[in-house]
């Protein structure tokens, strides 16, 4: 059965991601490079795939998440029609369900972050157990800067990671960080000088990963992540409530038509 399912994994076939590798190291890769692997909503579902498919082989210890191009990922694909209030509700939580699997999945999570990582590209690192950085990042959470709110429940992991002090700094500033400055703040576990040894770097980790015990690996990892997030899922709602009024605020609006502009922005009453 094992055997049967790697070799399942390593024949899907799926359009904006991609699982390499065998044994018990796998690679997650975001594979738009032609958009800095931005966020659409089939990038949502077939990353959910791969994480169920990925946590359901027992032969895989560890998960290297990374990104195909010049960037780990851009954010949301703007391109991508929001539809109505229910749309994005609904897309709302489907992201969370996506979150959630990578966040619980059995199997100890690698981010390899580089480039532009922009709101939802910068919380999938968040999730991993561990992260390493390259100096060619740009990192900002942009979600308020263009009046929405961040979702896939991922503030509680946020603030986990960084802090309540700097979680508000970074989102509802939405300031733009570099590499030593998020190593700072606790962000990542380690960091490397350029892109070219982040595979390395990362593969060296996974192989201290698999020199452990795999149950005791997996159970730590769940008391801990329990422990430090206990009430996690308690306000997921509102992220779909929010998200979904948002959408049709004529402040968010205006944020969204105005982020890349220095004109003074003038806010109206919704």
């Amino acid at each position: 059965m094992k055997a049967e399912e790697s070799e399942r994994l390593a024949l899907m076939e799926m359009g904006t991601v991609r699982i390499d590798g065998n044994g018990p190291v796998r690679h997650l890769v975001l594979n738009r490079p032609e958009v800095h692997n931005a966020v659409n909503g089939q990038l949502v579902a077939e990353l959910h795939e791969a994480i169920s498919s990925l946590d359901s082989d027992s032969d895989v210890r560890v998960v290297i998440l990374r990104g195909e191009g010049k960037s780990f990922c851009s954010g949301a694909d703007l391109r991508q029609d929001r539809g109505s209030s229910l749309d994005a509700m609904l897309g709302s939580k489907q992201g969370a369900k996506m979150y959630d699997s990578l966040l619980h999945l059995t199997p100890i999570t690698i981010a390899l972050c580089h480039g532009y990582m922009i709101g939802g590209g910068a919380v999938l690192p968040a999730a991993c157990d561990f992260r390493i950085g390259s100096r060619s990042i740009k990192l900002t959470l942009n979600e308020v800067s263009i009046g929405f709110n961040l979702t896939w429940n991922s503030i509680p992991v946020l603030v986990n990671l960084v802090g309540p002090h700097r979680a508000k700094e970074m989102l509802i500033l939405g300031r733009t960080y570099e590499l030593d400055e998020l190593d700072d703040y606790g962000f990542f576990t380690s960091k490397v000088d350029n892109d070219e040894e982040l595979v390395e770097a990362g593969e060296s980790l996974a192989e201290e990963v698999v020199k452990q015990p795999p149950v005791p690996v997996a159970v730590s990892k769940a008391s801990i992540n329990a422990q430090s997030m206990p009430l996690g899922r308690a306000l997921q709602h509102m992220d779909h409530v929010a998200v979904g009024y948002m959408g049709k605020s004529e402040s968010s609006r205006t944020a969204r038509n105005t982020y890349f502009s220095d004109e003074p922005r003038v806010w109206t009453e919704d």
